[in-house]
């Protein structure tokens, strides 16, 4: 996780429920601490959505995505930010921006027929992806897949514990493999 803060007064408590033999290290200093995080991923692992977007900005020449994370206590967040484009015209757009490469006629429908044939997919996502633009369809797919990204490179049910993080990745699309960004901007109020 790479910026994480752990309250000193939690870990104490900690301490005292587990006894002289807790497993947990030493104490937190209550500051942020970066912990350095990379791990790789495939289309195969993705929810339909995801696995949309991924081959979807693939196909458009998007070679890179960056997301930014956020949470602590009982949430987590992923926030789309960039996508750079290889090739002719190379450039890294705004993720809101990049969505329009994506929000193609045939591309919307492939992607509104995947989420609505899923057995797995979130509360109320065919509705979501069936009723919104093109535009908001396309950005909720890049959504999930900054939101799955995330979890595989911070663990499942990431931002949810006794701690608080931030920090933000890049997807390298074609190589499969997240790289942390050691520079990460805190976020606002952190």
């Amino acid at each position: 996780m790479p910026f994480i803060r752990v309250d000193p007064e939690i870990y104490e408590e900690l301490v005292m429920e587990l006894g002289e033999d807790h497993p947990l290290g030493d104490r937190p200093s209550g500051e942020f601490e970066y912990q350095k995080a990379e791990t790789r991923f495939t289309a195969g692992e993705l929810g339909p959505a995801a696995r949309w977007a991924l081959e979807s900005l693939i196909a458009a020449g998007a070679t890179h995505f960056r997301v930014r994370y956020d949470g602590g206590y009982d949430e987590g967040w992923s926030y789309p930010e960039t996508v750079r484009f290889s090739g002719e015209g190379a450039r890294e757009l705004p993720a809101v921006e990049a969505r329009r490469a994506l929000a193609t006629p045939e591309g919307i429908a492939k992607l509104r027929a995947c989420v609505a044939a899923s057995d797995r997919p979130w509360h109320g996502a065919s509705s979501s992806y069936a009723e919104g633009s093109p535009g908001q369809a396309a950005m909720l797919a890049l959504d999930e897949l900054g939101g799955e990204l995330a979890a595989r490179l911070l663990g499942d049910g990431f931002g949810t514990g006794e701690y608080e993080l931030y920090g933000a990745f890049t997807a390298d699309l074609a190589a499969g493999v997240l790289h942390d960004h050691p520079d990460a901007p805190k976020p606002a109020g952190r």
